[in-house]
């Protein structure tokens, strides 16, 4: 296996979490350059981690050495970014989202066509253990028929640890395109394309007040929706809700739930790669059932407990947070003439869906997908996360 060499255009928060694990966990990549529209901001992260060259945006894509591009910008300018990069000569995995609307995420992917290079999106993470494993229990049949499910990610806003956190409330931000694309992500990858959705939105506050340093105290206008309620039809019928909000303090809704004919299985963060696993079979629920008279039964099952098993993960990862093994899979897949499993039809799908929670909600109406695309290839069981197959 041959070392693949890595760029990376944006130098913020999340970069050092890529580059972090790139450095020490993904052997197989070699980050040879850093960029940001700050040249001092990217010569501050190359010195830090022993980066060869720090240099402005344009500058690296001119190394003819990088193969694979890593695009860490703002949400607004990831479209374009990607697309010079893609002209570049070179593949591009971008975070989340590919594109704030449908012209802009249809013209990267012809871009990515026409050049002939793989164009990937952020987020990995449904290549995670935790995820990986739930993937196995549905494909297996432990919940039987899947036939509904819910998502749910309610907190309060990222202006209580995020350095920067403005252009979470610019076009762009707000929960469903920050936290979005995880949930959809994970659906799409476990249970299958999406065909039709609905949504209301609503804006909690006028403007945030921001909690962390070094901007603590400071205001922050709110352009964008902060609480969206959806429902979502996939192709294969099932169907099931979704909730995003940075307007709750506290919550007692689970993360991710499938329900199926035969149990629940309860699934980890999905902005996570692993976590706690929960299955419950519909026998824990039916052997305690007995033939008894209404209030005879109301009272039996205000005593007992039905518990569900917590499930081992079947695939072995030393972190739970991999971000990067996207950047990973694009490299295999790369080398060895594969298609990556993080690609440019699951992202523009997922992206399809984020922005048609917003016409929904803007319209009144049922939003009818355009796009579809196949479930990622599964992992192996027993799959060494260096050498992805």
């Amino acid at each position: 296996m041959r070392i693949v060499k890595i760029g990376i255009i944006g130098c913020g928060v999340i970069s050092h979490t890529y580059i972090t694990n790139i450095k020490t966990m993904y052997t197989w990549l070699n980050i040879v350059a850093c960029a940001d529209l700050s040249l001092t901001k990217a010569q501050k992260v190359a010195h830090q981690y022993d980066i060869p060259n720090a240099c402005m945006p344009d500058e690296l894509l001119k190394i003819q050495d990088i193969e694979i591009v890593i695009n860490l910008t703002v949400p607004s300018v990831h479209a374009s970014v990607n697309q010079k990069i893609l002209q570049a000569g070179k593949h591009v995995y971008c975070e989340k989202p590919l594109a704030l609307n449908m012209e802009d995420a249809k013209k990267t992917l012809d871009v990515a066509k026409e050049y002939n290079k793989m164009l990937a999106c952020a987020p990995e993470t449904f290549l995670g253990a935790g995820l990986q494993t739930c993937r196995k229990i549905i494909d297996e049949g432990w919940i039987g028929q899947p036939l509904s499910m819910t998502a749910n990610m309610m907190s309060y806003g990222v202006e209580t640890w995020h350095t920067s956190p403005e252009f979470y409330y610019k076009k762009g931000g707000g929960p469903m395109m920050d936290m979005g694309p995880y949930y959809i992500t994970a659906l799409v990858a476990l249970l299958g394309p999406i065909s039709h959705l609905a949504c209301f939105q609503s804006k909690g506050e006028a403007s945030r007040t921001i909690y962390s340093e070094p901007l603590r105290g400071q205001k922050i206008n709110v352009d964008v929706s902060t609480t969206y309620t959806g429902i979502i039809q996939f192709s294969n019928q099932l169907i099931g809700n979704i909730n995003m909000s940075f307007d709750v303090w506290h919550s007692n809704l689970p993360m991710l739930e499938i329900y199926g004919t035969e149990g629940t299985l309860t699934i980890p963060d999905p902005n996570m790669f692993g976590g706690k696993i929960q299955l419950l079979r519909k026998e824990s629920v039916m052997d305690s059932v007995q033939v008894k008279t209404f209030n005879e039964n109301l009272e039996s099952d205000m005593k007992k407990q039905v518990l569900a098993y917590e499930l081992p993960q079947l695939y072995s990862q030393p972190l739970e947070n991999m971000r990067g093994l996207g950047v990973l899979d694009m490299a295999f897949a790369l080398v060895n003439g594969r298609k990556h499993r993080v690609d440019e039809s699951l992202a523009y799908h997922v992206t399809e869906a984020l922005i048609g929670f917003d016409k929904s909600a803007e319209s009144g109406m049922i939003y009818k997908m355009q796009s579809t695309c196949e479930r990622p290839k599964p992992l192996p069981v027993g799959q060494d996360f260096n050498a992805l197959d």
